[in-house]
């Protein structure tokens, strides 16, 4: 493509044409022209093209990567998992690995960045894991310097983790709780806040979480409020439904709370707080027979927890189903123990496709020209930037 065909076009039709264009495409016209790389590059375009790219209907910017055996991992078209006949894979590179006893963790997604962990399994220490913000559209990432806790970590402490856009302030953040529940009766937890724009941490003095065991690998954000299910401490570990409650951290004053659960049905169930679509969701089990999804509506109304949907077992009856990720047409991912189907919950069919995967490691994520480097010269080549312990970045080809 050449800059001259545009001449006669305004502006602001330029600015219409290239936001509409995959990332792949957009890397390889900023050589263009001077013109066009600054456009790109502005934090204007870049939100533009973002928000463009969120709210297709077809889902054409979305991909699913996920790990096949440590540390392989790929990626496809989102809409080429719902509608074509055969969908296409390819290698995914994760240039934070370096060596074979080193394994990526994906801890979260937001807006073309991923949140994930390297850990070291030639450390015995297991005192620290390494935790990188990646654009895989982009081929950029930095390491977050490492969050340094008070409380001083035992045999059955742990980690949630939870990777956010604070649109308020127009920042990029990581919630990190690490517990200690080596004495159930008395857990210890600590909150510490990664700021991408200060690309730094700070510890959550002023708040008083509540303690217990917490179910979530990483909590859960919507609408401005993080949330994790819980067991309330001296309570046995059995299952989510044997006494748990829903805790919440809101962002804007970092003050705790807790959520109304939804009231289920008899059975054999156990339960998991999840996000579908823009919702807070709880997926409730049957082992032996389906999964039933419900979605809070309005937060802090028990009345507002609707059921949306059921998935029955059909023929596999033993298979701990999770639903993954709903379309903007409503059909959904469902994650069985190591391949993905897709759902269409209009007529309680599954499509006949199956692609097989590691159900412990897969996310979505939407194709963005989001660094992880947001105060960097962005007009200047990658190639050109030196790289650090802190901050490392790879060109883009």
């Amino acid at each position: 493509m050449e800059s001259e065909h545009f001449t006669s076009l305004t502006p602001g039709l330029i600015i219409e044409i290239l936001s509409r264009l995959p990332v792949k495409s957009l890397l390889q016209y900023r050589s263009v022209s001077k013109y066009w790389l600054d456009l790109i590059s502005t934090p204007k375009f870049i939100k533009s093209h973002l928000n463009l790219s969120t709210s297709n209907k077809e889902n054409t910017h979305h991909r699913l990567m996920m790990r096949l055996s440590m540390p392989l991992y790929n990626q496809c078209s989102f809409r080429s998992l719902l509608y074509d006949s055969v969908t296409e894979t390819t290698d995914l590179n994760i240039p934070m690995i370096k060596n074979p006893y080193e394994n990526f963790h994906i801890l979260g997604s937001v807006n073309g960045l991923i949140l994930g962990s390297v850990n070291r399994w030639y450390s015995f220490d297991g005192e620290q894991k390494d935790l990188f913000l990646w654009n895989p559209s982009i081929r950029k990432y930095r390491k977050l310097p490492s969050p340094s806790f008070e409380t001083r970590r035992s045999y059955a402490s742990d980690y949630s983790y939870c990777f956010i856009y604070d649109e308020f302030h127009d920042d990029y953040k990581v919630v990190v709780i690490l517990f200690d529940f080596k004495h159930v009766s008395s857990i210890r937890l600590e909150v510490k806040i990664y700021s991408l724009t200060s690309n730094s941490w700070r510890r959550v003095d002023n708040s008083c979480p509540p303690t217990g065991l917490y179910f979530n690998v990483s909590g859960k954000f919507v609408n401005g409020k993080l949330y994790w299910a819980t067991n309330p401490a001296g309570h046995e570990y059995k299952t989510m439904n044997d006494g748990w409650n829903i805790v919440s951290f809101d962002l804007a004053d970092e003050k705790w709370g807790k959520a109304e659960k939804p009231t289920f049905e008899e059975g054999d169930i156990d339960s998991r707080l999840e996000v579908l679509g823009s919702n807070l969701s709880v997926f409730c089990y049957n082992k032996r027979r389906y999964v039933s999804v419900w979605v809070m509506n309005e937060y802090g109304v028990k009345e507002s927890w609707k059921k949306m949907f059921t998935i029955n077992y059909f023929d596999k009856p033993y298979v701990h189903e999770q639903p993954y990720f709903m379309s903007n047409k409503g059909e959904v991912l469902v994650g069985f123990s190591r391949s993905f189907k897709i759902y269409n919950p209009k007529d309680n069919s599954f499509s006949p496709k199956i692609i097989n995967y590691d159900r412990e490691a897969a996310e979505i994520y939407i194709e963005s020209l989001v660094s992880p480097f947001p105060s960097e010269d962005q007009t200047s080549d990658a190639t050109t930037k030196k790289s650090s312990d802190q901050d490392n970045q790879v060109t883009n080809n």
